[in-house]
């Protein structure tokens, strides 16, 4: 399976950075299931694409972060597991695509979940777009774009 299109509201196995551990551009993360959250295309390089992920944890955030709770319907809508997730909105990583991404843990050539629903995505926009506004939103830049 091909990689696919990166698309709003995708969820892909991405090497994650989160804020709190490293600040270095290029240090690579963990993977997990990030969601885009928005697309830049680079109208000079049509092949360079930057994205902007945001992690999907089973830990509840904490009091640095904010995120927002994916129902049991979204997570199986999405292809993730049945337990207690939530899109982390407080930060991000912005990547060029397809920089970092993985197969899915015991799925070769599978890179990504699924698609988060329209409802959920709305949600994150929202806690997202106010967290930035409020200049509460910690973004790391892996590569330069």
């Amino acid at each position: 399976m091909p990689l696919p299109n990166p698309e709003l509201g995708l969820i892909v196995n991405y090497s994650y950075s989160f804020h709190r551990r490293t600040k270095v551009i290029g240090d690579a993360g963990k993977n997990r299931p990030c969601l885009i959250a928005a697309v830049f295309p680079d109208r000079q390089e049509p092949l360079r694409t930057g994205i902007l992920y945001l992690p999907i944890t089973h830990t509840k955030p904490g009091p640095e972060d904010e995120g927002i709770a994916l129902s049991i319907d979204a997570r199986y809508a999405a292809g993730l597991d049945s337990a207690r997730q939530w899109v982390l909105t407080s930060q991000g990583n912005q990547d060029t695509w397809p920089e970092d991404i993985f197969a899915l843990p015991n799925k070769p050539g599978q890179f990504s979940y699924g698609f988060l629903p329209p409802s959920a995505f709305k949600a994150v926009q929202i806690s997202l777009t106010a967290l930035y506004a409020q200049r509460k939103f910690n973004i790391i830049r892996r590569s330069p774009l």
